[in-house]
Formats: C-alpha cells, sequence, structure tokens
C-alpha cells in the first residue's frame, strides 16, 4: 500500500495534483527613508515553489511612489534553468510597478492571476519618499506556495 500524504488548508489543488497553500508574509524596510530620497526592500521567495498575486504597503503617503521589480537570485537560478552559461546574480528578470503612485493610507496591488517564482528569485520593491518627513515602509505580500505531491 503507497503512503498518502495529506495537506491540510490546501487553498487550491492544481491541474497537476500540486497544491497552493496561501502565505502572507509581513515586512517593514529596516530604516527610515528621509523626505525627497528612495530606498528599496528585497525579498527572497521563502518555498522552492510560489506564486504571487498580491503585495500591500500600509501607512503610505499621497504623492509617494513604488516600483516592483522581480530579480533572479543571487545565484542567477532562473537564468540557469533556461540554461544560460553564465548566470547574473540578481538580474531583472520583469517589472510590473512603474512609480507607482500610492494614496494616503493603504495601498493594495492584486491582480486578477498569478506569477511563479522560483526559491530565492527576488520581489524588489523601491519607495520613494517624495513627503515632507521621513519614513519607515511597511506592507504584506501574499505567496502561495506551491506543493507538488510525492
Amino acid at each position: 500500500m503507497q503512503e498518502v500524504t495529506t495537506y491540510p488548508f490546501s487553498n487550491k489543488v492544481l491541474s497537476d495534483g500540486s497544491k497552493l497553500f496561501r502565505r502572507k508574509h509581513g515586512f517593514r524596510f529596516t530604516s527610515s527613508i528621509a523626505a525627497g530620497e528612495n530606498d528599496f526592500i528585497e525579498l527572497v521567495a521563502p518555498y522552492s515553489l510560489q506564486k504571487i498575486n498580491l503585495v500591500e504597503l500600509l501607512s503610505c503617503e499621497d504623492g509617494d511612489q513604488v516600483d516592483f521589480w522581480v530579480l533572479d537570485s543571487n545565484t542567477g537560478v532562473y537564468q540557469a534553468s533556461k540554461g544560460h552559461p553564465s548566470p547574473v546574480p540578481k538580474a531583472p528578470l520583469n517589472q510590473f510597478g512603474f512609480k507607482t503612485e500610492l494614496p494616503d493610507g493603504f495601498y493594495i496591488d492584486k491582480s486578477d492571476y498569478d506569477a511563479d517564482l522560483i526559491g530565492g528569485m527576488i520581489i524588489k520593491i523601491i519607495y520613494y519618499n517624495n513627503g515632507q518627513a521621513a519614513k519607515t515602509p511597511k506592507g504584506n505580500i501574499v505567496w502561495h506556495e506551491v506543493v507538488v505531491p510525492t
């Protein structure tokens, strides 16, 4: 008899039998960003394979802006998976926010479809503080962990 592994609380089962688990992670910039300056945070994809479709920013100020980037891992795992002979660490793979305008308070960027990330790939958020006072941005990202049945 084959042993069956169960995965409680899965959100969705994909056509190949893989299961998705919603994992919401909070983040906070490590230092405040002075008025008129910008800084970035890099969120490393924590699971072997995951999908994302939502990023939230809290305590925003009207007039501030953000860029959202997808970078390869520190070792170029995506490039290597595509047969690139000399992967470049943290190579830009895509951008999905271009000086996106923020409102006062709460900002949510939700896509109707998900994007796949290999473990170690990076979501880079560049925050442009266009306000009059220093601030320390914070937010949440939803990773949907993909668990392949064994």
